[in-house]
């Protein structure tokens, strides 16, 4: 082994032994089977040398495999012919390897390592894998790479004066096939040599170059300044650069830009020219241009200061370039303050942050806008203007800013200001007078049916009583229901007055001091019954030295009002409580239930006439509408306030009164007593024409139904009852009667809802029974409606037992009875 070979081992030397499991037997069968790790050492130790160069794992091996398998080949031959060496031979990975070498810097010496360091792993390898290596083999081994380092260092001994000529060559070449017009000129005036670009611009040949001066082919206008820098140039000072005019071939000249170095010791110059006809021509025409924008920049400005609106004009951030004199004028502002972004100091506070959005995001997105803000004037006063800005676009495409203009429309914005409030008004007014017709027509509606519902079971029962069949047990009842009905109907009168007298102003309070304990203790007495009889516990707590002064009669109509009210809308098994306490200077009487209280969007209309939270046909309250409104008036009237408050519905409600201690107001006249009713007149007997008709009367009302079951049955009929559209439903199914007989106005489904799904069901189910409609509601339209929801007739309270009988009768021979079950 060598010493270097010894000395240079590096750390992979030491890596694993062939894995092979039979040793190699020669240097030639080590280089086929340990190739990868030879490869691994040679990398290792060869790496170092180029640390400077930073070459890649793949630039350091290069050619490696390649010599290898030169190198294996040559010891194989060495194995089969002991005694001869290996031939001197061309190695062209040897060759390629000393090209690429030479490529990346490396110098003889380096590539010379490289072979003595390959040789040395390759011993290395053999001492640890134990091979033999004889000494032919070794002779052999060191002739081979002495042979591929010779042939890679061949690029390395190329002949200088070769290279030189070659370089001289490269230098003509560039010289003749320059893009710029090259030339050696002497100071005697004379070119000397010129390329073949100079004679292709100038379109002159070499010879007729030389010949003649080079003053001859300059323009006249040029020869003064050409001869000045010639001279510079005798005095060895260069031109950096120098323009004039030559003379073409064909007449014409072209601008020549010239860069030229002086050898004043040997007489002549090196000069590069540029062509530069087109720039020249190509400034000129910009500096035309140039010439006509400012020509025609000066008639804008011109007529835009004279416009009559104010003009600006941005760049492509945004940023104000220009602003007319209309602006300036018009703001009080000057260019200092006003271009940029200054004229947002003239916008009004409440519009300034708008404006800068729509600006700036109109901007961004290069799109036109228009916006209008308040423009503080040079009076410091804000007037409305409207400003527009469009889009500046050049002919490439590119955004340049904006151009836009500023109008005051002050007057204009007042005109439709006032036109959008006049708008306004019409709108609102037409709102309340289609509300308020809305209203009417429900009020009118709602009082038909609370005034007509009392009176059928008056009426009908006083037609019976005259009948004097009635045994005695029924008659009482029939008292005690024309009696309670009669009162409700009364109360409806008297709130129809009270609201016609506040409407025309005539309602009236007879002032004296009240006791309110005696007020809320008279109009407890009467809800009282009211409340047993629905299991409502009403509790009240009262301040007995409360004390005002009021109408006594008017201020008992508003606990009565309230305490009505507060036990109609609390469902069974709830509770009412009272409060009157003194509040300082005030008394205040408080009324709460645990009823369904008020739904929040009702919640501010709970004071108005004729306004109900539940107003349709389905509603399961009776009443028109109006105790609040009228306690609301009263309660004003004794100079107090009334008020409202809910959680919301299901959770009750609570009203609240408060009245000064101290109310002082003249005694009017009392109003007259409400007319009586007409009393009814004779009716006469039901004619018995009913006998074996099968009718279902459908009415929520307790009294309507016993009070038609009683004037059918007198007739001869077979009646069956139910209290709602679902049980009236199940009756038509399982009964199968001739006729029906509904209401229309019923909580839940209404008589409409049930018609229509009697009507639904299958002839033989009950599908086409006759039916009538009893309803307070007795307007033209209601009775249209009655007949196109199914009804067969339609009979108005309070009913005419005759009428009801005949349509009855009508009804159950017009149709036949269909097979019973």
């Amino acid at each position: 082994m060598t010493a270097s070979g010894s000395q240079e081992r590096g750390p992979s030397s030491e890596g694993p032994t062939p894995t092979r499991g039979k040793p190699p037997a020669s240097l030639a069968e080590l280089l086929d089977t340990d190739r990868e790790a030879l490869v691994e050492d040679w990398v290792a130790r060869v790496s170092p040398l180029f640390a400077t160069l930073r070459l890649s794992r793949e630039q350091i091996i290069d050619a490696l495999p390649p010599i290898l398998d030169e190198l294996h080949a040559a010891l194989m031959s060495a194995e089969e012919d002991p005694g001869s060496l290996p031939p001197l031979h061309h190695n062209e990975a040897a060759s390629a390897h000393g090209r690429q070498r030479l490529r990346l810097g490396i110098d003889v010496t380096l590539l010379t390592r490289e072979y003595a360091l390959l040789r040395d792993c390759i011993l290395a390898r053999a001492e640890r894998a134990d091979v033999d290596v004889p000494l032919p083999r070794l002779r052999a081994l060191c002739t081979c790479i002495d042979n591929a380092l010779a042939q890679a260092a061949i690029p390395f001994t190329f002949d200088s004066a070769e290279r030189r000529h070659a370089e001289d060559e490269e230098r003509e070449r560039f010289f003749q096939l320059s893009p710029d017009m090259f030339s050696v000129a002497g100071l005697d005036g004379y070119f000397k040599r010129v390329n073949t670009y100079f004679v292709h611009v100038l379109g002159w040949s070499e010879e007729e170059l030389y010949q003649r001066p080079f003053m001859d082919w300059v323009h006249p206008d040029d020869q003064e300044s050409t001869l000045a820098e010639l001279h510079k140039l005798s005095q060895g000072i260069p031109t950096l650069r120098f323009e004039n005019r030559f003379r073409t071939r064909d007449g014409r000249y072209r601008w020549l830009a010239w860069a030229s170095r002086p050898v004043p010791e040997l007489g002549i110059v090196y000069a590069a020219a540029r062509d530069i006809t087109e720039q020249k021509a190509v400034a000129q025409e910009r500096e035309r241009l140039l010439e006509a924008l400012r020509d025609s920049e000066a008639r804008f400005r011109n007529m835009a200061d004279h416009a009559p609106v104010m003009l600006w004009v941005t760049d492509a951030q945004g940023s104000t370039t220009y602003m007319n004199r209309g602006w300036y004028a018009y703001t009080g502002q000057t260019e200092v303050t006003g271009l940029g972004f200054g004229w947002f100091d003239a916008i009004h506070p409440d519009d300034l942050e708008r404006t800068q959005r729509i600006f700036v995001d109109a901007n961004l997105a290069r799109r036109p806008f228009r916006l209008d803000y308040r423009l503080r004037g040079t009076d410091g006063h804000y007037r409305w203007a409207v400003d527009t800005g469009s889009p500046r676009i050049d002919a490439e495409g590119h955004f340049l800013g904006y151009v836009g203009s500023v109008i005051d429309i002050s007057d204009r914005k007042q005109a439709e200001d006032e036109r959008e409030a006049l708008l306004a008004r019409e709108s609102a007014a037409r709102r309340e007078a289609e509300e308020a017709n809305q209203l009417k027509d429900e009020f009118l509606a709602t009082v038909s049916h609370e005034l007509r519902t009392p009176l059928t079971a008056i009426l009908g029962w006083v037609q019976l009583l005259r009948t004097g069949h009635l045994p005695e047990p029924r008659r009482e009842r029939a008292l005690e229901t024309m009696e309670r009905n009669a009162r409700a109907q009364g109360q409806l009168i008297e709130d129809l007055l009270d609201v016609s007298r506040i409407v025309s102003g005539k309602l009236k309070l007879d002032v004296e001091p009240v006791d309110l304990s005696s007020v809320v203790q008279q109009a407890l007495e009467s809800v009282r019954p009211a409340a047993d009889a629905r299991g409502i516990q009403v509790r009240a707590t009262v301040d007995t030295s409360s004390s005002v002064m009021g109408d006594p009669h008017r201020l008992q109509q508003v606990v009565w009002n309230l305490l009505s009210n507060a036990v109609k809308f609390t469902p069974r098994g709830g509770h009412v409580r009272l409060l009157v306490a003194r509040r300082d200077s005030s008394v205040e009487l408080t009324v709460e239930d645990t009823g369904q209280g008020i739904p929040e969007a009702f919640l501010p209309h709970v004071f108005e006439r004729f306004r109900q939270a539940d107003s349709g046909t389905t509603r399961k309250t009776g009443g028109l509408g109006l105790g609040l409104s009228i306690v609301r008036h009263i309660v004003e009237m004794h100079g107090g306030t009334v008020s409202a408050a809910s959680d919301g519905e299901g959770r009750g409600a609570t009203f609240t009164v408060r009245l000064p201690l101290s109310v002082t107001q003249r005694r009017d006249p009392a109003m007259p007593p409400s007319p009586r009713p007409p009393a009814p007149g004779r009716v006469p007997t039901p004619p018995p024409e009913l006998g074996g008709v099968r009718v279902l009367v459908v009415d929520d009302e307790e009294d309507a139904r016993e009070l038609l079951r009683t004037l059918l049955e007198d007739s001869g009929a077979h009646v069956v009852t139910a209290g709602s559209a679902e049980e009236g439903l199940q009756v038509v199914q399982a009964e199968r009667p001739d006729v029906l007989v509904s209401d229309i106005g019923m909580p839940g489904t209404d008589g409409y809802g049930f018609i229509e799904r009697v009507r639904a069901l299958p002839d033989a189910q009950g599908g086409r029974t006759p039916a009538v409609a009893i309803t307070a509601y007795a307007r033209s339209e209601d009775r249209t409606r009655v007949l196109r929801a199914g009804f067969q007739s339609h009979v108005p309270k309070p009913v005419e037992p005759g009428e009801l009988l005949a349509v009855l009768a009508s009804l159950a021979g017009r149709y036949q009875t269909l097979p019973k079950a």
